[in-house]
């Protein structure tokens, strides 16, 4: 009997202490409503703060009426972001405010900064490199083509970015061989090329290749369709050691994306694949247009520049499928349907096909007549680039 009262009288308390509890709990929600947002009990993750140089162009920075909209660099900051659970907030700052940004505690991270010609003293944290950024040499069509910055007309304008530096042409412009022409971004420099305000320019791979692609400015009113590779940089995201974000947990995100594959999705989603038509510095193909080189391996037409004869040969490696998709515009089934029509009878031969992209260069340094496509990173002096998509 003594353990059933004990027992009634426990069970008697019990909604007593509930009630009490839930009364606190509800004290306590309103008391946090009340506050700012800040200072509530359940804090939001503050917002992460991404710089954005305004000298970035497409597709690493996509601008309508001067605000950032979309692109790589913001796409990165938004996965990132999203990792941490906080809002995204961009910053567009000149470039070479951005450092002192960082260093101040004033912004969280900042991508894809160019190197400057007067680079600052203190060092900033800074990601693994994400990806390549390859700098090329464009021209004017009426500009001569060349196979290395020295052969550049002496005296020439060569479009560049205000501040960045470049290793190679700036030793000519300093021994006055060559002229920087400085702009503000990369687009407007890109511009000015097209207009013919100055022969050649410096730009992105990937921006180059969008500015082509969405103004339609391959051909004589726009670029040359050959490019000169000058150099490689990583394309990296930098932290301030003063933000509202830990430095580790900022890298540890960046880690991530990179191991899921995230970054290459954005990268993919948002530039042309690093695909190069080349031929060897021996021929006497300067460049040549897309409807050209697909007419070429599609067997209807046999010669490219001033009746030259030329012989198309395809690598079997991944940048096969890259070469259907963004300079033949067909399917790999298209292309053989083609090809059986006209193998018939033994009338034509379809393009060689080989092994792989290192054999494909051994055999384009070897034979001045031939034409291939490799990916940019085989590329080297012995090679020109006649097209790029």
């Amino acid at each position: 009997m003594r353990l059933t009262q004990d027992t009634e009288r426990r069970r008697s308390r019990r909604p007593g202490k509930w009630l009490a509890g839930g009364r606190a709990l509800c004290s306590a929600l309103v008391l946090c409503s009340g506050l700012p947002l800040p200072a509530r009990c359940a804090e939001e993750p503050p917002a992460l703060r991404v710089a954005v140089s305004r000298a970035n162009s497409p597709p690493f920075v996509i601008w309508r009426e001067q605000q950032v909209s979309a692109g790589i660099d913001v796409e990165i900051g938004q996965a990132l972001a999203a990792l941490l659970h906080a809002r995204f907030e961009w910053q567009a700052l000149p470039r070479l405010r951005i450092e002192t940004a960082l260093l101040n505690g004033e912004a969280d991270m900042a991508c894809n900064l160019s190197p400057l010609q007067a680079p600052r003293p203190e060092p900033l944290p800074q990601s693994p490199g994400l990806f390549d950024v390859q700098d090329l040499l464009a021209a004017h069509p009426d500009a001569a083509a060349v196979d290395s910055l020295e052969q550049v007309p002496l005296g020439s304008a060569i479009g560049t970015l205000q501040a960045q530096a470049y290793p190679v042409l700036d030793t000519l412009v300093a021994q006055g061989h060559l002229k920087r022409d400085d702009a503000l971004d990369e687009e407007r420099m890109l511009r000015k090329l097209a207009l013919d305000r100055h022969p050649y320019a410096v730009g992105s791979r990937q921006t180059l290749s969008w500015f082509t692609s969405q103004s339609g400015s391959e051909g004589p009113a726009g670029l040359a369709s050959w490019r000169l590779l000058l150099g490689t940089r990583a394309y990296r995201c930098w932290f301030s050691p003063r933000g509202r974000y830990e430095v580790k947990h900022m890298l540890a995100g960046m880690e991530q994306l990179l191991s899921s594959g995230r970054i290459e999705a954005i990268v993919t989603a948002r530039s042309a694949p690093a695909l190069a038509v080349v031929v060897s510095v021996r021929s006497r193909l300067r460049q040549v247009s897309r409807n050209a080189l697909a007419e070429l391996f599609l067997g209807l037409r046999h010669s490219l520049q001033d009746d030259l004869p030329a012989l198309p040969v395809m690598s079997n490696g991944p940048e096969r499928q890259q070469f259907f998709a963004s300079i033949l515009k067909r399917e790999p089934a298209q292309f053989r349907a083609s090809w059986a029509a006209q193998q018939f009878g033994g009338r034509r031969k379809a393009p060689a096909e080989l092994s792989s992209a290192e054999t494909t260069k051994l055999f384009l340094q070897r034979h001045a007549e031939a034409v291939g496509f490799l990916p940019l990173a085989l590329v080297d002096a012995s090679l020109r680039i006649v097209y790029m998509p």
